[in-house]
C-alpha cells in the first residue's frame, strides 16, 4: 500500500458520499419508513422526501370503551383524581355509543367492546338494542346476554349462562372481564372456585382494575377459606402490585384482621411477612394499616399486636395529627390492660391533649374506666349474695367411665361475711370456688363482668 495522502478530489468525493449517507438516514428517520441508504445520489443528499399521507381511521365504538379502560387502569394504579372522573366518563361513553349507526355493530370488535362496557358498569340499554336486532353470532349470545344479565343484577341468571363459556376460548379483551364476572356471582356458594377464577381473571388481564378487583376479591374468600399460604401469596402479590390503588383500604383492615388473629407480629416468620408485605407502602398508607393492625390486636387480645403496630402508626403519623391520637389511644388502652397501667395512662393523656374525633374519645374513657376497675374493683353487695343463696345454681354432670353422667351438686354461695364458699356434702372431695357477682344494679354487674374479662386477659399475658 502506497504511504501517499489521497489528494482533496478524493476527500471531496468521501465527505460527499458520507454527508449523503446521514441525509439519508435522517430522511428514513423522519419519514417513519425503511428507505434504502443510498437511494438518493449524493448531488441531492440533504433533499428530504415528502411525508406520505396519513390515513384518517373513522372513531368506532371500541375506540370510545377503549376510554374507559385506560381510565380504569390509571384509577388502578393510584391516580385519585381519576375515580370522580369515572361515572362522568361512562355517561359520555354511553352517549356516544347511542349516536352511531346500526351497521358499526357489524363489526366483531364493537360487539366486544359493547359487551366489555355493559361489564364495566355502563348503561346495558344500547346492548340490549344491539341483541333484539340480532347482530350477534351463535356463539356471542352467551356472553352477550350473561353481560345483559349481569349489568341489569340477575346473578343466577348471569352465572347459568356464563358455565357454558370457556374464558380461555374469548378474545384478550373480554377474557378477564368474563373470568372476574364470573368469580363474583359465585362469591357466596364456591370459595375454592372463586380463588380459581380470580387467578384467571388476573392472569388474563395483568396491570388492569380487572386485576386489582380480583385480587381483592381472593383475599377475601382466602381469610374465610382459611388458606393461609393462599392468603399469604395473594396479599403479598397485592401490596407489591397496587400499593397505590385508592381501593387499599378495603383491603387493609380483613389483612389486618387475618394477621392479628393468626399471631403474625409475634412469631419470626409472620412478622417477616409482615415486612414483606409493608414495605411496598408510603408512609400515609402505613398510618392506615398499623392503625388498622392496632386495633384488631386490641379487639382480639392480641396485645403485643396492638402495642406495636401502635407505635409504628406513631412512627409514621404527622405530629398532633388525629392519626398520632389514634394510635397514643392505642397503645395506651393495650397497656392498661396489660402490665403497664402506669405507662398506659400517660400515652391516654398525651392522646386527650391532641384531640381528635368521637371515638377516639370513646376509646379513651373506655381504657381509662378498665383501668379504675383494675386499680378498684367494687365491693361484693350483700343483697346480691342474699339473692345467690334464694336460687342455687344448678346442677352440673359429669361422666363416668361407665358412660352414665353422675349429679354434681351445686356450690352454695359465699355468705355476707365474704368467708370462703362451702360445698353441699358430696361424695366428691374436690372443693369447686363459687363465682362472685355484684347482683342487684346493672353498673355493677357490668364492672364485675370487665373485671372478669380482664383478668383472663392477663392470664392469658402471663402464659
Amino acid at each position: 500500500m502506497s504511504g501517499r495522502s489521497p489528494s482533496s478530489a478524493v476527500l471531496a468525493r468521501r465527505r460527499g458520499l458520507l454527508s449523503g449517507c446521514a441525509a439519508s438516514a435522517l430522511a428514513a428517520i423522519v419519514v417513519g419508513g425503511p428507505t434504502p441508504i443510498f437511494a438518493a445520489p449524493p448531488s441531492e443528499a440533504g433533499v428530504i422526501a415528502e411525508r406520505p399521507p396519513v390515513m384518517v381511521t373513522q372513531r368506532q365504538p371500541h375506540h370510545a370503551v377503549r376510554m374507559l379502560g385506560a381510565l380504569q387502569e390509571r384509577i388502578a394504579h393510584g391516580d385519585e383524581a381519576a375515580v370522580p372522573l369515572q361515572q362522568a366518563v361512562v355517561v359520555e361513553i354511553a352517549q356516544e355509543l347511542s349516536t352511531f349507526p346500526p351497521e358499526v355493530w357489524t363489526s366483531v370488535r364493537n360487539r366486544e367492546a359493547l359487551v366489555k362496557f355493559a361489564l364495566s358498569g355502563g348503561d346495558p340499554t344500547l346492548l340490549q338494542l344491539v341483541l333484539s336486532r340480532k347482530f350477534f353470532a351463535e356463539s356471542e349470545l352467551a356472553i352477550a346476554q350473561a353481560a345483559l344479565a349481569y349489568a341489569e343484577g340477575k346473578r343466577s341468571v348471569t352465572l347459568r349462562l356464563l358455565d357454558k363459556v370457556d374464558v380461555y376460548d374469548l378474545p384478550p379483551s373480554l377474557a378477564g372481564h368474563i373470568a372476574l364476572v364470573k368469580a363474583i356471582v359465585v362469591a357466596n356458594t364456591d370459595l375454592a372456585r372463586v380463588v380459581r377464577l380470580c387467578d384467571d381473571a388476573r392472569l388474563l388481564s395483568p396491570g388492569t382494575l380487572v386485576e386489582e378487583t380480583a385480587l381483592r376479591l381472593a383475599i377475601e374468600a382466602t381469610i374465610t377459606q382459611g388458606d393461609q399460604a393462599k392468603f399469604e401469596a395473594i396479599a403479598l402479590r397485592y401490596f407489591r402490585r397496587f400499593p397505590r390503588s385508592p381501593f387499599l383500604s378495603a383491603v387493609v383492615r380483613p389483612v389486618a384482621n387475618a394477621i392479628s388473629e393468626g399471631g403474625y407480629s409475634e412469631r419470626p416468620d409472620g412478622a417477616r411477612w409482615v415486612h414483606a408485605v409493608v414495605q411496598y407502602l408510603d408512609p400515609n398508607k402505613l398510618v392506615m394499616f398499623y392503625s388498622a393492625l392496632a386495633e384488631a390486636g386490641l379487639r382480639s387480645s392480641r396485645l403485643a399486636t396492638a402495642i406495636h403496630a401502635a407505635r409504628m402508626a406513631q412512627k409514621y403519623a404527622r405530629k398532633g395529627s388525629v392519626d398520632e391520637a389514634w394510635a397514643l389511644a392505642h397503645e395506651g388502652s393495650a397497656l392498661v390492660i396489660g402490665s403497664d397501667r402506669k405507662l398506659g395512662l400517660a400515652r391516654l393523656a398525651a392522646a386527650q391533649s391532641i384531640g381528635g374525633n368521637a371515638s377516639v374519645q370513646e376509646l379513651i374513657d373506655a381504657a381509662r374506666s378498665v383501668a379504675m376497675l383494675i386499680e378498684q374493683p367494687p365491693p361484693i353487695l350483700p343483697a346480691t349474695e342474699a339473692a345467690l343463696a334464694a336460687s342455687p345454681a344448678p346442677a352440673e354432670t359429669t361422666p363416668t367411665r361407665a358412660g352414665l353422667p353422675i349429679e354434681k351438686p351445686a356450690v352454695a354461695p359465699a355468705p355476707a361475711g365474704g368467708t370462703a364458699p362451702t360445698r353441699v356434702a358430696s361424695s366428691d372431695p374436690t372443693p369447686t370456688p363459687a363465682p362472685s357477682s355484684a347482683g342487684g344494679t346493672p353498673a355493677a354487674v357490668h364492672a364485675l363482668a370487665r373485671i372478669a374479662h380482664v383478668d383472663k386477659l392477663l392470664k392469658d399475658i402471663d402464659e
